[in-house]
């Protein structure tokens, strides 16, 4: 059986209607499955785990956006249950990198037809000892500001509205760059020690894009056993908007403010703590030491994604 996990209000509403599309060609085919509808990332999570321990679960799939998938690494993690992924976020940066069209038909299609991708997890842990799965990247400093600014914003509803969900990163970087002061940064790549002085934002990634298709890590791939870090330094925030643009291409690789850096083991601390977000959900703060989990998930994908 097949259990899905739908976020009915992802994307503005299209959760729904792409869940709507998808349970149809379900019951015309008659596949065994289940769904349960989840009102936050906890609640998925509890109703989840009762279902598994209960019924014969052998895979997940999110009907949501990236925060959807990021909800449910924990049980198939846990449960070594194979993901599958019915996008309908406002950034969709998973379906991104693993082909997944956005079409709901299209999209189910590829989980009924089984075939699947090993994926690389990364690990974030807090000086507490809470752990953090994410499979995109964790943003630390400007970037978890941004992420924070952008979830409980009226925009991000808007511009899901209008289509247009990646937009929502760059507003949310024009309202941060207001408020946020740049802090020292340490940053340490397998053992080696990174200092820089006026430390805007540090990307730790497993795939290349983040915010909706921003290619914030262009070499990254989700399966090569290597984190990839972004670090954004020593500019003005006048220089970081000129250097923006890039991102959309990944040629800031090649700028002066920017310092791209890859391991399997990278921590990064600030003097005053930093947010740091991990696929777009709360991840803690600075000090996060965050590690890479080789081949540790199964991500329902396209042959050619």
């Amino acid at each position: 059986m097949i259990l899905f996990v739908v976020n009915e209000k992802s994307g503005n509403g299209r959760g729904k209607k792409a869940w709507q599309a998808a349970e149809s060609i379900l019951r015309e085919r008659g596949t065994p499955y289940a769904a349960i509808t989840a009102t936050s990332p906890a609640d998925a999570i509890l109703q989840a785990k009762s279902k598994i321990e209960r019924e014969p679960v052998q895979a997940l799939v999110a009907v949501g956006g990236d925060g959807t998938v990021h909800s449910l690494l924990p049980l198939a993690v846990e449960y070594r249950l194979p993901l599958g992924l019915i996008p309908s976020g406002s950034g969709n940066d998973t379906a991104l990198a693993f082909g997944i069209p956005k079409d709901p038909a299209a999209a189910l299609d590829i989980v009924l037809g089984g075939s699947t991708r090993p994926s690389d997890l990364l690990a974030a842990r807090q000086p507490d000892g809470s752990l953090h799965y994410s499979l995109i990247s964790v943003a630390i400093g400007l970037d978890g500001a941004v992420a924070e600014d952008v979830n409980g914003s009226r925009y991000k509803r808007w511009c899901n509205r209008l289509g247009i969900g990646s937009a929502a990163y760059i507003i949310g970087l024009f309202r941060m760059l207001a408020a946020f002061k740049p802090q020292p940064l340490t940053v340490t790549v397998d053992g080696r020690t990174h200092v820089f002085q006026k430390g805007w934002l540090t990307a730790v990634a497993n795939l290349a894009t983040y915010g909706g298709g921003l290619k914030i890590c262009p070499d990254a791939k989700p399966s090569d056993g290597l984190l990839h870090v972004c670090v954004v330094h020593g500019c003005s925030a006048l220089q970081l908007l000129s250097v923006f643009p890039t991102v959309l291409s990944g040629k800031h690789v090649g700028s002066k403010f920017v310092t791209m850096l890859k391991g399997t083991d990278v921590s990064v601390e600030a003097p005053v703590p930093l947010l740091a977000y991990g696929d777009g959900e709360p991840a803690g703060h600075t000090p996060v030491r965050a590690s890479v989990l080789p081949r540790q998930l199964l991500i329902f994908a396209s042959a050619s994604g």
